[in-house]
């Protein structure tokens, strides 16, 4: 009777643990799909407002090329005008682009990085097999690039956490 009674405690104990790691799994996997999911928020706000500036910045740059300048001077200052405009621009495009990365999500990102990578080491094999050492050298690198872009951009969009 003894011997029951410790069998039946031992596996009420070891069920007990089971169940408190899984409900601890579960907790880890809701907090992290609420993290995800206000970052996602964040980022449909911040690409509205992206949005605006640049629709703001493109009426404008239409105006004035509605109203050319004659002068030699006047053309120049709108010359700078547009370039800075053009740095602005993409700097909100590369924003953009980043805030489209966090809307993807992890899972998205990770395909399309594994896809690009098998094409690149698809033809990196069939170099390899017709001798192209200098190609495959490239591709490596080029490879490694890819890799080490998509890890930063995982780390600093915060879906390694």
């Amino acid at each position: 009777m003894k011997k029951y009674r410790i069998l039946v405690l031992a596996v009420a104990m070891v069920l007990g643990v089971a169940l408190a790691a899984l409900a601890q799994q579960q907790n880890a996997r809701r907090q992290r799909w609420q993290r995800l999911r206000k970052a996602q928020q964040q980022a449909v706000e911040t690409i509205q407002q992206h949005a605006a500036k640049l629709k703001a910045g493109m009426e404008e740059r239409a105006q004035n090329m509605q109203n050319r300048p004659q002068s030699d001077d006047q053309r120049s200052k709108l010359r700078d005008a547009w370039r800075k405009w053009r740095e602005e621009q993409m700097k909100l495009v590369d924003a953009l682009e980043s805030q489209l990365a966090i809307l993807k999500g992890p899972r998205r990102l990770r395909t399309e990085h594994e896809e690009a990578i098998g094409e690149l080491r698809a033809i990196r094999n069939l170099a390899k097999t017709e001798n192209a050492d200098k190609t495959v050298e490239h591709l490596d690198k080029l490879i490694d690039k890819r890799q080490k872009k998509y890890e930063d951009t995982r780390r600093t969009l915060g879906f390694d956490q």
